[in-house]
């Protein structure tokens, strides 16, 4: 019944998701997009670190996305929206691969091995100009891109997947491995879990969400380089948003996403006209809050409502 519920309620926000974004100044349109493009990496990046496994290249999977969907539309001319079928096909097998490889790493070991694979996947798209441009990049073909409120639905429908996932994730038995693999895999084995199974698993999901992400960038922007498209920056704005929000909740990512972008426009309107100063803002704002809210906004608003609860809080 649960699942039923979750699902039943993705439906109606994917209706909301088809329609509002025809209603929408370009403004907010473009705000959409980067708050889907956002809020899907910071998804799959707090699936994997809710297993234990923190990763530094998520830019990799995001980068691996963009070009397959990219390449897969300018070689075949189909349909925008069908390109994310190989884009998250690519990114689930490429999360499988790398979680077999690294099945023995455990902590930094596995964070600088994920490093290491986004490098590797940007010096390889360096090095084949044949198919990705090399430095110079190429062009989606502008025949086949969207219009914004089209690309806008697609994004926000596919957010509005990720996070039912997220959710019925959070409700399953598999949720209860995740949490013993981050605390301990030698316990967690002890236990019965499987944890190169439960690693392979989750890599898949994160890394195909990811990839998803890096699709809908590819459209957006409409213009891919190796730089631009395996950007540290990507696998940063990953981590900072699911820190800020809450780690390893459902809901912070989405919160995290949403704070973060509001920040980051209210800094470039207030000091856009100022070099550095809207960045510098942007910085202390997210210093503070780690540094005050060590549990995220989450956790901010959790213990704000169990005080409520408390006994004697009515009469104080």
């Amino acid at each position: 019944m649960t699942i039923m519920r979750i699902w039943l309620g993705a439906g109606v926000a994917a209706i909301l998701a088809l329609v509002v974004p025809h209603f929408l100044s370009p403004g907010l349109d473009d705000w959409a997009i980067r708050f889907a493009t956002l809020l899907l990496i910071a998804v799959s990046w707090n699936l994997m670190a809710n297993a234990g496994l923190v990763s530094l290249g998520h830019s990799g999977f995001w980068g691996l996305g963009a070009y397959a969907a990219a390449l897969f539309a300018n070689t075949t001319g189909l349909p925008f929206w069908l390109s994310i079928l190989p884009s998250i096909a690519l990114g689930s097998l490429f999360g499988v691969l790398l979680a077999s490889i690294t099945a023995r790493l455990r902590g930094l070991f596995f964070a600088i091995s994920t490093l290491a694979m986004a490098e590797a996947l940007r010096v390889v798209a360096f090095m084949v100009p044949a198919l990705t441009g090399g430095a110079e990049g190429f062009f989606v073909d502008d025949h086949l891109r969207p219009r914004r409120e089209i690309l806008t639905s697609f994004a926000l429908i596919i957010v509005v997947v990720a996070i039912a996932i997220s959710i019925q994730l959070s409700k399953s038995r598999y949720q209860y491995g995740l949490r013993a693999m981050r605390d301990s895999e030698s316990a967690s084995m002890m236990l019965g879990v499987n944890p190169v199974r439960f690693r392979i698993g989750i890599t898949a999901l994160s890394g195909a969400l990811a990839s998803a992400a890096g699709t809908i960038s590819a459209w957006y922007t409409g213009y891919l380089e190796p730089a631009a498209a395996f950007d540290m920056k990507i696998t940063i704005s990953a981590q900072i948003a699911p820190l800020f929000g809450g780690l390893y909740t459902v809901a912070g990512p989405v919160v995290g996403s949403f704070a973060l972008l509001t920040i980051s426009e209210i800094t470039r309107l207030q000091f856009g006209h100022t070099a550095g100063v809207g960045l510098l803002a942007y910085g202390v704002v997210l210093v503070f809050g780690v540094m005050f809210m060590p549990a995220g906004i989450v956790g901010v608003y959790r213990r704000l409502t169990a005080k409520r609860k408390e006994p004697g809080a009515l009469n104080e």
